[in-house]
């Protein structure tokens, strides 16, 4: 069992729809992977763009159940 909390926002550079998928970068597979068959947070930042951004709501919004991982050879994320 392993706790994660996901950062969603909709300025994301990743092809992400909460509901079906998450993009991340392969350097946080091995979290990723141990939080397989968990249920997860997702955390909206305030700074969704630009350094003085205050677009985001700081705030958790969603909870979720990693129930795969498949690599998305289009970008080379995961």
């Amino acid at each position: 069992m392993s706790n994660a909390v996901f950062t969603a926002s909709e300025s994301s550079a990743y092809d992400d729809h909460i509901e079906v998928r998450y993009h991340f970068p392969s350097t946080y597979l091995n979290q990723v992977s141990a939080a397989l068959g968990d249920c997860i947070i997702y955390y909206e930042p305030r700074r969704a763009t630009g350094p003085s951004s205050a677009t985001g709501r700081q705030a958790y919004f969603a909870m979720a159940r990693v129930v795969d991982i498949e690599p998305d050879n289009k970008r080379g994320a995961t």
